[in-house]
């Protein structure tokens, strides 16, 4: 299942009688019935059916909650949605902060991110995610849901993190920038989430490249694209 343990962290000091960090029985049941929710609703929304197929009672059905109750938890569909996405990112973000953490030069950042940028591919959750269908309609629900703000949120951390790396290269003259480096980062971002959105297609054959010249799957792409961006980045 998704990494929902990091949804929960904050919710895990409460005061009981007095005794602080003590979690109360109400509030350990409330966090893992709504780690349930979305474990059944990741099973609904990728495995089963799909996004726009599921309704709230039906997830209330399978998740063995009343309508009302999954309501208290989530409002829509879109914010169990944001929050599953929101979950998946914090996980990532606080894996790279380690990694970055371990290099020194703006090269060696670089070089790492993209790194794990690659084999952050061919996790099986981002083919999952690539398969779930963000209709127009529902793009303006999830920006408006509570988790949003989280993923928003998480997703201008790596923007950071990448202008952080290219600052550093500037400065230490391992790096070569055309742009300023959170211009660069902003486009270097976009450019990778556009690859993860096109897991799937990729896959596909639509564009076809001889495979022997590279491995047919996200990883392989992402090997390419490691090699043009640091050439860019260095000459």
């Amino acid at each position: 299942m998704l990494y929902y343990n990091y949804l929960f962290i904050e919710e895990k000091s409460f005061k009981r009688k007095g005794k602080v960090g003590e979690e109360s029985r109400s509030n350990r049941k409330k966090r893992e019935t709504k780690q349930h929710i979305l474990e059944v609703c990741e099973q609904l929304f990728v495995f089963e059916k799909s996004f726009e197929n599921v309704t709230m009672r039906e997830i209330a059905q399978r998740a063995d909650v009343s309508v009302g109750s999954l309501y208290l938890y989530y409002r829509t569909k879109e914010d169990i949605l944001s929050t599953i996405i929101a979950v998946f990112l914090q996980k990532h973000v606080d894996k790279i902060k380690i990694i970055l953490a371990e290099k020194q030069s703006g090269i060696e950042k670089l070089s790492a991110i993209l790194d794990y940028f690659g084999e952050m591919s061919i996790d099986p959750y981002v083919a999952v995610f690539s398969r779930i269908k963000i209709t127009y309609s529902t793009l303006p629900k999830m920006l408006t849901s509570d988790a949003s703000k989280s993923t928003i949120s998480l997703l201008g951390q790596l923007v950071e993190q990448v202008e952080e790396i290219l600052t550093v290269g500037r400065n230490d003259g391992t790096l070569i920038l055309a742009d300023s480096p959170k211009i660069a980062a902003s486009a270097l971002m976009r450019l990778i989430i556009s690859l993860f959105m096109s897991a799937r297609i990729l896959q596909t054959g639509l564009i076809p490249i001889p495979s022997e010249v590279l491995d047919p799957n996200p990883a392989g792409y992402f090997l390419i694209l490691k090699k043009y961006l640091l050439r860019s980045f260095i000459t």
